[in-house]
């Protein structure tokens, strides 16, 4: 596996949101190709698993992306109240 140099500069909340779209496509796939082979084949089961983790931490992302954004939105109230 080749490891990537370049670095992220954006917001965390953006680099998961990345990630999420990725990982969505990653979903989609196995959906097209689980339509394409024999149901409970091993390839199929395996097939499975991918589709079941990537949806798994796609969910995970997306709840702490959200949680990073409710941290940034009361932060930003309690800039305003300060202020």
């Amino acid at each position: 596996m080749e490891k990537s140099t370049r670095q992220f500069d954006g917001p965390p909340y953006l680099l998961e949101h990345r990630l999420v779209d990725g990982l969505t496509v990653i979903v989609g796939s196995c959906d097209l190709l689980g339509a394409a082979v024999e149901a409970g084949s091993e390839f199929a089961k395996r097939l499975a698993v991918i589709r079941d983790t990537a949806k798994q931490i796609a969910k995970e992302l997306q709840q702490e992306q959200w949680r990073q954004l409710e941290a940034i939105k009361s932060m930003a109230e309690q800039k305003q109240d300060v202020a």
